[in-house]
């Protein structure tokens, strides 16, 4: 536990959250961690301690995190900041953030929330293998969330994605996977369960 802490009050909130508390010092480096961060993480507390905090999120989130975090090191206090870090046995947890920087004692205060169940779609465990395999990361995270209710502008919204961007992944996808819309997709997501290739051209 860092010498630069010095205000009890600071832990004794962690110590009674029920939300994962980070302190992290100005090069990135994990401080301290409260017991819901190993929990959640299935690391021990021991193993968090000392390790870059950037090394945790997943690769593809990165880059967004890092522009969240000099944010904060500019003295703005954030508040709803979404990304995603990985769980020990590599599956992603998704945590919602409200972070700021704590001058006295040249710390980052992060508390994060664990919502992954609101944000990962309810069918993602039941899509086939052979589905998510012809798609690269960034597009599988599109493909699941187009399974959903969600417009592609809410999809483009949760990921941080520009328009353009989103536009180009959602007709990768349909490229690759031989589709010509949303309604396509979800008869080849519902015809996997019963042998269809990806590229079969459907509707």
């Amino acid at each position: 536990m860092t010498e630069r802490v010095t205000d009890g009050s600071i832990f004794r909130m962690a110590e009674a959250s029920p939300d994962m508390v980070f302190l992290v010092d100005r090069a990135g480096t994990i401080q301290y961690v409260n017991a819901p961060c190993a929990s959640t993480l299935g690391f021990a507390a021991s193993d968090l301690v000392g390790q870059r905090i950037l090394e945790l999120v997943v690769p593809r989130d990165r880059e967004k995190t890092l522009h969240e975090a000099s944010l904060v090191l500019a003295g703005h206090k954030r508040e709803g900041f979404e990304n995603r870090y990985q769980h020990r046995n590599g599956s992603d947890i998704h945590l919602a953030w409200s972070a700021r920087w704590l001058e006295t004692n040249q710390l980052r205060l992060g508390v994060a929330r664990d919502i992954t169940v609101q944000r990962q779609p309810a069918c993602a465990h039941m899509v086939p293998a052979t589905l998510l395999d012809a798609l690269d990361p960034q597009e599988q995270d599109v493909f699941l969330l187009l399974l959903t209710a969600a417009s592609e502008s809410q999809i483009a919204a949760r990921l941080g994605l520009g328009a353009a961007t989103m536009v180009n992944r959602v007709m990768s996808i349909y490229r690759k996977l031989g589709v010509r819309g949303r309604l396509g997709l979800m008869s080849l997501y519902l015809g996997g369960f019963n042998g269809v290739e990806p590229g079969a051209r459907q509707g």
